[in-house]
């Protein structure tokens, strides 16, 4: 009754506010979560390599609380960053010869050393791949979305990292 009376006064906005509310109590009540990341089973791990990813991986590192060490006798666990190659190839040509299309590779190669085991493994590559369309009239946007899709490649690479380090498992 007293809410029938008060909906004239009540501005639209509590209303869509209200129901945002609501959404994210029955959400939070039937035990909804973000997809964490694995946790590496690992609690030290050195570092070896400078590439773009670098830092990025490191941070990955620190939030799931691995203490990164400078030396190979401290680690747990070796990651070696070999190889990181960003490549941009000529996807489609219009009948003026003019570029229409691109396509943007990342890679990165790296192998592994748990401390227990007397060499490296086989190196593996982690890539992405992303293709778009390009227009001369449009260049700054094309550029712009080139860069937003290497950062978006950067990290599903560094994910893709992060889940195979979480495959390793580390020998008791």
């Amino acid at each position: 009754m007293l809410l029938s009376h008060l909906t004239p006064f009540l501005p639209k906005r509590f209303w869509q506010n209200s129901g945002w509310l609501l959404l994210i109590a029955a959400l939070s009540s039937c035990g909804f979560q973000l997809r964490q990341p694995n946790p590496v089973s690992f609690k030290s791990i050195q570092l070896q390599g400078n590439t773009q990813i670098t830092s990025a991986l490191k941070k990955s590192l620190k939030e799931q609380n691995i203490q990164l060490v400078e030396t190979a006798e401290e680690a747990e666990l070796q990651v070696e960053l070999i190889h990181e190659e960003n490549e941009k190839r000529i996807l489609s040509l219009s009948g003026t010869g003019v570029v229409r299309e691109y396509e943007l590779y990342y890679r990165v190669q790296y192998r592994t050393k748990a401390s227990n085991e007397p060499t490296w493994g086989l190196p593996l590559v982690m890539e992405s791949r992303r293709d778009y369309t390009y227009n001369d009239s449009n260049l700054l946007a094309k550029l712009a979305e080139e860069k937003r899709l290497t950062q978006t490649m950067r990290t599903d690479v560094l994910n893709g990292i992060m889940r195979r380090l979480s495959a390793l498992k580390k020998a008791e």
